[in-house]
């Protein structure tokens, strides 16, 4: 469900993902918002059609899966090697390796150069609909909207301008629900509730 590949001089770089037993109806959402949904003005997708590694093979696991790449490697190259590890724990003794891990592991590496993009989220709590959109560019918002038929909407309304200028960040958001909490203390639940939401949504 995705590959790529670098060589330098004396090694040969390949990642990718191999989807074992995902849930493709929430995959296909993903892949294929509407207008609505994530709207990237910077690179454009292409529709693939995927499938989970459990209907070729029942019963697959996630041993079974290294076990026979490694040895499709050691019978394509004619070797057998030791598999190394790698890990924020256990780093290899490469020049340099330890820095660039790093920096490519960073948020700012990750979103903070991400083409400008907006996004919406949307869910229904007990107490009203909620309905967020955003405009971001370089990982932070310039734009924030929130829809709800909450009975006071007075909270989101405060949250959607004290958003702009964020970092589209669910720790930064939080951080932000937290102070309007202060600011709302009869409201503590709602908010609560919407920041449990906006985080696990923003992971």
């Amino acid at each position: 469900s995705g590959s790529a590949y670098r060589e330098t001089q004396d090694r040969g770089f390949h990642h990718g993902t191999l989807l074992l037993d995902a849930d493709l109806g929430r995959l296909a959402h993903y892949l294929n918002p509407d207008p609505k949904k994530l709207a990237a003005k910077g690179i454009s997708s292409v529709r693939s059609r995927v499938a989970n590694l459990c209907e070729l093979l029942p019963g697959i696991d996630h041993q079974q899966v290294n076990d026979a790449l490694m040895e499709a490697f050691f019978a394509h190259y004619g070797a057998r090697v030791s598999p190394e590890h790698i890990s924020p724990a256990q780093l290899p003794a490469l020049p340099g390796f330890a820095e660039t891990f790093a920096r490519q592991r960073s948020w700012e590496w990750n979103f903070g150069h991400a083409p400008a993009f907006s996004h919406q989220l949307d869910e229904r709590f007990g107490w009203g609909g909620v309905e967020l959109h955003f405009d971001v560019e370089k990982g932070v918002i310039g734009r924030a909207q929130i829809f709800s038929d909450s009975l006071d909407p007075a909270p989101l309304d405060i949250l959607a301008q004290r958003l702009v200028g964020v970092a589209y960040r669910s720790d930064a958001i939080a951080a932000l629900l937290g102070q309007l909490k202060g600011d709302f203390p009869a409201r503590h639940a709602e908010l609560d509730e919407l920041s449990c939401w906006l985080q696990g949504a923003l992971r």
